[in-house]
């Protein structure tokens, strides 16, 4: 009986003992998502397409849910820059899960944003995204691969 409690014992402590820097890095990674979001958000609702494409690898790829893929800065910046001039702004991510190892992360979202006509309504739009995301050799993290969908609730 007491050679199990042993055993017991050993297998609890090593099992929870190790899984904390897995929830650890795990709990990193959403901060990190976390930042990327907030930080591509500013950008965006501030009207700055330059920027928003500089949180993108140089040969990132970007899906809009059109059935067509951007590739580079250039045309993601180009997509972006139409968004912001045809009046989308108050866009925002909300995490529905993120996973991480490495230089490497992804997350599943939910993202909004208000559109602007001319007759002066706001609608309301967003969809599900998926972005996946690398840090570089100088330690900051760009996205490698964004894709969404709108909805058309």
């Amino acid at each position: 009986m007491r050679r199990l409690l042993i055993v017991l014992l050993t297998f609890f402590v090593c099992a929870f003992g190790l899984s904390g820097p897995v929830l650890a890095a795990d709990s990193n990674m959403q901060t990190v998502v976390e930042g990327l979001n907030s930080t591509w958000n500013k950008a965006f609702n501030k009207g700055d397409a330059s920027a928003v494409a500089a949180l993108y690898h140089e040969k990132a790829t970007l899906s809009p849910g059109n059935g067509k893929t951007l590739v580079g800065r250039a045309e993601i910046e180009k997509l972006f820059k139409s968004f912001i001039d045809n009046g989308v702004h108050n866009h925002t991510i909300e995490i529905v899960d993120v996973h991480g190892k490495g230089d490497f992360a992804y997350e599943v979202a939910k993202w909004s944003a208000k559109g602007r006509e001319k007759d002066g309504k706001e609608p309301t739009f967003g969809g599900v995204l998926i972005n996946v995301f690398q840090r570089g050799a100088d330690g900051k993290w760009k996205s490698l691969s964004h894709v969404w969908n709108t909805s058309t609730d």
